[in-house]
């Protein structure tokens, strides 16, 4: 029974233009590719859809066709890799965010209970995890971190009371 298979193949080599990746998905125009270079052209990858009865056919066949298209595209370049998986895994790989739960500061504010003006001040302490991300509403940590740096402190504002 043929499945649907989807082979990611890298390749190192000479200088590759973006010219020269539009040429090579022309090439695999029958499989859906779709391809990007590294800043320095020096590699890229490229990922195709293809019908094999196996893993194993899925990788030889993703292979053949890699090396197939590249000798025509991307002569001065070599496949360094594959990466085969079926749609299934796919769809559940796609499903994932790329980026981890984040949280500003209304949210940390929200998650420990004190105004945002106490969250902000939060940054200025010692361990308190790094943004993940900068926006220009302003930075947004891992909720995960946040999480995790909260529980481990007081929050209040204020000096604790001796006992």
């Amino acid at each position: 029974m043929s499945t649907t298979w989807h082979a990611r193949l890298d390749w190192a080599g000479d200088h590759t233009t973006p010219d020269d990746l539009a040429a090579l998905l022309d090439q695999l125009s029958e499989h859906g590719p779709a391809g990007s270079i590294n800043s320095d052209g020096l590699a890229g990858s490229v990922m195709i859809a293809l019908e094999a009865d196996s893993l194993d056919a899925a990788i030889t066949t993703g292979l053949t066709l890699g090396r197939a298209a590249a000798a025509q595209a991307l002569p001065a370049v070599e496949i360094t890799g594959i990466e085969v998986t079926d749609s299934d895994a796919l769809d559940r790989e796609l499903a994932q965010p790329v980026f981890p739960a984040v949280v500003g500061y209304a949210e940390i504010a929200e998650l420990a209970g004190v105004s945002r003006q106490r969250a902000r001040a939060f940054s200025k302490i010692a361990g308190f995890p790094a943004p993940v991300i900068e926006t220009a509403q302003g930075p947004l940590m891992a909720r995960t971190a946040v999480e995790h740096w909260l529980a481990t402190r007081n929050t209040r504002p204020g000096r604790r009371s001796a006992a």
